[in-house]
């Protein structure tokens, strides 16, 4: 035997043991990429509905207390209580730009309100849902989701909520959100697991045959942590010898961490400010309520409900870069304050709440701080100087308490402080 067929018989040996052992990692490569995919598609459109639902039913308790009383039409325009909201839009494009969703207010089944334009930015009001589903689902007082809702051309993921005069509907309204804006999140997300996954095969092909259990092992332990992602638990934690790992896997297990923080910061993160959203605020609230019951009330919650005074006088003015950056600047005093006793959240709008696991005393001094700095602190926007102010009110936390209550306490505190002059901090009688 030649050195020329030696050759061949031992590359044809290498290869062929390659193979025996890299097959069985690259299937279970693909079963975790489908897998994942899968579980990240599916818990994206499961957040997506619970968003939209939340959209829909804030919309809806929004606009009753706003426009209390009778839904109607009269002469063609469009009444809420005594309120003519015909081409009306201030709340209904407020409630989009804080939420991102599009809304719609219908009329039996015709919009008559809405934030969807046409190609010529035109509003679409006027035109009618034909889809008997909605309309059936609608009129026996169900509420009703759907991932292909065809609207003026395109699709939407699509939540209804229906809209009551008393015990009998007279219309509904609509939350909903482009398919093709949710197919391009989906999509990054996708492509960022497929190349980890890709970047891990290639390297486990290359080391097969000295590390393969160890590969497999680390394989399972980012599938475990892509699932917990899929089922929304992010407290899950990258384990620590994957990341110290300075192999590809490393790389893998670190992308599949930033997916993660990315995807949690696409469904918990104010994307403007970087703070809480209201929905992730109130989970972390709840968290901090809980607690506090465990401890038999050794470990205090104090919240502190803010507002910036004439914010729209603001973007009015300057214009919504302008409130954006104020927005920004005053997030960072925040967090800069609270540190590490308690939580910033953008509650919606220029509306703040802040959540402190300190007692009262501590946390009325650091809203003393922060409002203090914030009159001190000289905001520029191309060329042009100025100030702004906050109202606070501010409370405890009692006993059994919902987060509905305690907020709403803060909140009717703040309003006693804008109605009262604003630029001030309105305590909780109880606290005094």
């Amino acid at each position: 035997m030649n050195k020329s067929e030696k050759r061949r018989k031992s590359t044809g040996l290498f290869l062929s043991l390659s193979a025996v052992m890299a097959v069985p990692i690259l299937v279970l490569g693909i079963v975790l990429v489908i897998m994942g995919t899968k579980s990240v598609s599916e818990g994206m459109e499961l957040e997506i509905q619970k968003a939209l639902a939340s959209t829909a039913r804030e919309a809806v308790a929004i606009y009753s207390l706003a426009y209390p009383g009778e839904i109607r039409m009269e002469d063609e325009r469009f009444f809420m209580g005594d309120t003519d909201l015909t081409k009306e839009y201030t709340l209904l494009d407020q409630i989009k730009e804080n939420t991102g969703n599009e809304i719609s207010i219908f009329y039996g089944d015709t919009r008559m309100l809405t934030t969807i334009t046409d190609d010529a930015g035109e509003r679409i009001v006027h035109t009618t849902s034909k889809d008997p589903n909605i309309l059936s689902a609608i009129q026996m007082g169900n509420e009703y989701y759907s991932d292909r809702v065809y609207i003026n051309g395109k699709y939407y993921y699509g939540y209804y909520v229906p809209l009551k005069n008393k015990d009998e509907i007279c219309g509904m309204i609509f939350a909903g959100m482009s398919n093709e804006s949710v197919r391009d999140s989906v999509s990054t997300i996708i492509t960022k697991i497929l190349i980890v996954f890709i970047i891990a095969l290639l390297t486990v092909v290359l080391i097969a045959s000295l590390f393969a259990g160890n590969i497999v092992k680390t394989l399972n332990q980012i599938r475990t942590y892509i699932g917990s992602l899929a089922e929304n638990n992010f407290n899950t934690k990258m384990p620590v010898a994957v990341l110290k790992r300075t192999d590809e896997l490393g790389d893998m297990g670190r992308h599949a961490q930033e997916v993660g923080e990315t995807l949690q910061t696409l469904i918990y993160k104010d994307p403007l400010t970087g703070l809480y959203n209201r929905r992730a605020g109130r989970i972390e609230l709840s968290k901090y309520i809980d607690l506090a019951e465990a401890s038999n009330f050794r470990k205090k919650v104090v919240v502190a409900l803010g507002d910036i005074d004439f914010f729209k006088r603001i973007n009015d003015t300057y214009g919504h870069d302008c409130g954006d950056l104020v927005l920004t600047k005053l997030s960072g005093i925040f967090v800069k304050h609270m540190d590490k006793n308690g939580i910033p959240i953008r509650w919606g709008g220029e509306e703040f709440l802040l959540v402190f696991k300190t007692d009262y005393k501590m946390a009325y001094g650091l809203v003393e701080s922060m409002v203090e700095e914030i009159r001190k602190t000289q905001f520029e926007y191309e060329g042009t100087t100025f100030h702004v102010t906050m109202t606070m009110g501010i409370t405890e936390y009692k006993k059994k308490e919902s987060i509905e209550e305690i907020v709403k306490r803060a909140d009717d505190l703040l309003y006693k402080g804008k109605t009262g002059g604003r630029n001030q901090i309105v305590e909780d009688a109880d606290n005094f």
